[in-house]
């Protein structure tokens, strides 16, 4: 017989680590096999984050400190760079060693929570494992490895023990504090959430607890935290002469305080900053100013407007975790049964699953939002919660029948089949669309840039047409630096400010009117052309002298 367990206490569902090693090998392989076909398309935030990574692999600490661009992934870029590997494989190679411990984190994570068995486990892995392989090949940004952290924070937060078990405590700011070097967002995410869960964890147990005991719990994972973020803070601080743990929240909140923002700011001719390639390695320094929703009723309204789009997009991303749209309705089920007729700890769970979606979610309304922020960090744990009461309706049902019945045995996979199939379908078929398109590939943008550094082609370089992010991209694998595009629609205030920026290499869109007009001017000669899809980018080069003026 086994050892008696207190009958207030779950039963604790084991980890098969035999299932995550298959998991992370359906991982490491698919990633292997798709990862080549998008290598180069890492996007504007991938130019930034791999510039970063060369400046640690120069031990130039100062230049990397960024309160825009998290360090984690440009850290363990940089080792791969000081080695000679390609500064955009090394990165890709990080992005690969962090979904490899996603996996990991979601199983083990969502096991603790919510007691998963063997088949719970095994949904949420393979489900990982797709999925983090689609977002990890597609997604130059550090969203699989911040959820990779707050999957191993979670449990510690979500443990009977957090007040009354230091070491539980201090996990939890560890885990919350490397989420932090992940993506600056878990800094307010985790102050927020880590107070509410020792708030709910001390009104739960407030018969056993005393205020201090919990104090001092909410007090050590305070302290755990700050003592591993506090040195990045610091750099950050110093830098930017200021206390600073991030900067990326102003040029995040500018955006949605503008009617038809276009990105303008960004997008316009401007020098980078020195030793800098193009103006996105440093947003903080780009000319705009935040605005205040207090400031008048008209920004009031206007943030008013901006928080009721975005919970309409939040509401959207978890009707998109699958194809049906079940998992609100799911989990509003599984809540209100927990509630009316389930013992303490799902009750608590319940709390503490609206409280971390809450404040997960419900941080971004400020701000721009975009789905995928959400994605990594909060799938698992709905998920893990819906299949757990799916399995505990079986076992209830186990109890009143002497022979399994069709139902038992059949629906639970059937369900368990559709949830993979499912919540993988879509961000699958994201990556097959961009691996089978040259542009989304990042392939045209990767030959055309190597191209031209071969050919010698002479900086900077600057953009005719819409497609800025191809003109970034090209420039980056050109190595040579990238002004912006122009936002002129005439051809002699154009060429003006060609002069005016000393741009020496023009990427045109064809389809942009100002392409036909460069032809008949000789000071520019045609040196390449790029199919890519309905449209072609052509390169063209300074012959003449520039004027003086």
């Amino acid at each position: 017989m086994g050892p008696a367990l207190h009958p207030s206490l779950p039963v604790l569902c084991v980890v098969r680590w035999k299932i995550v090693l298959v998991c992370q090998a359906l991982f490491v392989l698919t990633y292997a096999l798709a990862v080549p076909l998008v290598m180069y398309a890492i996007g504007p935030d991938g130019t930034a984050y791999i510039q970063q990574a060369k400046f640690f692999a120069l031990g130039d600490l100062w230049e990397a400190a960024s309160g825009y661009w998290s360090p984690l992934l440009s850290l363990l870029s940089a080792p791969l760079i000081v080695a000679g590997v390609d500064p955009v494989i090394a990165f890709r190679v990080a992005q690969g060693v962090a979904g490899v411990g996603y996996i990991g984190a979601a199983i083990w994570g969502t096991t603790q929570i919510f007691q998963l068995t063997a088949r719970g486990q095994w949904i949420v892995g393979l489900i990982a494992a797709i999925t983090s392989a689609a977002w990890s090949c597609g997604l130059t940004t550090p969203d699989v490895a911040i959820a990779l952290f707050l999957l191993l924070y979670f449990p510690f937060s979500a443990s009977d023990e957090l007040l009354t078990d230091w070491r539980k405590a201090a996990a939890a700011g560890v885990f919350g504090a490397l989420a932090f070097l992940a993506k600056a967002y878990a800094f307010p995410f985790f102050l927020a959430h880590f107070t509410f869960c020792a708030a709910l964890r001390y009104l739960a147990d407030r018969k056993e607890v005393s205020l201090g005991r919990a104090l001092l719990g909410w007090g050590v994972g305070l302290l755990a935290f700050a003592i591993v973020c506090g040195p990045w803070i610091g750099i950050l601080s110093a830098k930017y002469g200021r206390f600073t743990f991030s900067n990326s929240g102003a040029f995040n909140h500018y955006q949605v305080g503008i009617e038809d923002f276009d990105w303008h700011v960004l997008y316009r001719l401007q020098e980078p900053a020195p030793d800098r390639i193009n103006v996105w390695e440093t947003p903080e320094k780009l000319q705009f100013e935040d605005w205040s929703p207090i400031a008048s009723k008209e920004n009031a309204l206007r943030q008013i407007r901006h928080f009721k789009s975005n919970a309409r997009k939040i509401v959207e991303g978890f009707w998109v975790f699958e194809v049906l749209g079940l998992f609100p309705a799911g989990l509003f089920v599984v809540w209100v049964a927990s509630l009316a007729h389930g013992p303490k700890r799902p009750r608590f769970l319940v709390g503490w699953m609206i409280l971390t979606l809450g404040i997960y979610a419900g941080g971004f309304m400020p701000v721009a939002f975009e789905i995928r922020y959400m994605w990594a960090v909060l799938m698992p744990l709905c998920l893990a919660q819906l299949w757990a009461f799916v399995e505990e309706l079986v076992a209830q049902r186990n109890e009143y029948e002497f022979e399994a019945s069709a139902w038992r045995r059949y629906v639970p996979v059937l369900f368990a089949v559709y949830l993979i199939f499912s919540c993988s379908l879509r961000p699958a078929f994201y990556l097959a669309r961009d691996a089978f398109s040259d542009r989304a590939s990042g392939r045209v943008q990767k030959q055309l840039g190597s191209e031209l550094k071969a050919a010698g082609i002479a900086g900077p370089v600057a953009m005719i047409g819409d497609r800025w992010q191809d003109g970034l991209l090209v420039s980056y694998y050109a190595d040579r630096p990238y002004l912006g595009k122009t936002l002129e629609t005439n051809w002699d205030a154009a060429e003006q400010e060609f002069d005016q920026f000393g741009v020496q290499t023009l990427i045109v869109d064809s389809r942009d009117p100002l392409a036909e007009q460069i032809g008949r001017h000789g000071e520019w000669e045609l040196v390449a052309t790029s199919p890519v899809m309905d449209y072609e980018l052509r390169t063209y080069r300074r012959t003449s002298p520039q004027s003086a003026d």
